[in-house]
This record gives C-alpha cells, structure tokens and sequence, in this order.
C-alpha cells in the first residue's frame, strides 16, 4: 500500500512540473491582481443572480435585470486573454487527468467506468472482473 501511495505523488510531482500546470499557477496569481475590479463585479452580480433565484427564481421582479448583470459581467471578465487562457489550460490539464485515468483503470478492468471526454460517467454496467 505505501508502494502505491508513493507512486502517487511521483504522478504529482509529475503533474506540478508540466507547462500546463505551471502557467495555469502563473494566471491563477496574475487574474487576481489584474482584474480585481472586473472579479468584484462579476461576484456581486453573481450574488445578487442566486439571492434572486432563491427568492422567486424567473417569477422574481428583478429576474430580468439580474440575469442581465451576471451575464455581462461574466462576458467582461471572460473575454480577458488571461482568464480565457486559464480556462484552456484548465480543459487540457482536465483532459490529461481524465485519460490517465482511463489508462489506469483500463490495466485494472475494462468494466470500470471512467469519465467520458465532457467529465461525465455513464450509468450502467458493473465493476466486476471476469
């Protein structure tokens, strides 16, 4: 067991030094200090959007002006080539993760279910081996 939980960190420290994962490190420090201002808008129009979706949701008086807001705000910080940069970093890390996983439940069995290429496990099947 303590073979396996060792080799587990090597597959991290393996993971800590690829160019993916150092310049999403990189952004993740750069985006807050950028573009705090555009941080602190999105965050109060995303807090006002869930006060109004827990409150009334699409019946709720100021449903329209909310959605409005958030998705303006999120389009304002999204559209930064910093943050839309992390995003891609943060799919091709994720999809990295997700066929090493594969592989390794594949050594294992074919009968273990492993995320599909949108994350997503399908229900189904079993995790026996035969």
């Amino acid at each position: 067991m303590t073979d396996i939980i060792m080799q587990a960190y090597q597959v991290l420290d393996e993971i800590k030094q690829d160019q993916t994962y150092v310049e999403m490190k990189k952004l993740d420090k750069l985006i807050p200090q950028t573009y705090a201002k555009e941080i602190e808008t999105f965050q109060k129009a995303k807090k006002v959007y869930d006060d109004v979706m827990a409150t009334g949701g699409s019946y709720h008086p100021d449903f329209k002006q909310a959605i409005k807001n958030f998705s303006e705000a999120k389009a304002v910080l999204y559209a930064k080539e910093e943050v839309s940069r992390y995003f891609q970093l943060e799919k091709a890390l994720q999809d990295e993760i997700n066929a090493f996983l594969k592989d390794m439940t594949d050594a294992v069995s074919s009968h273990i279910k492993t995320p599909n290429k949108l994350g997503i496990v399908q229900k189904g099947g079993s995790c026996h081996v035969r």
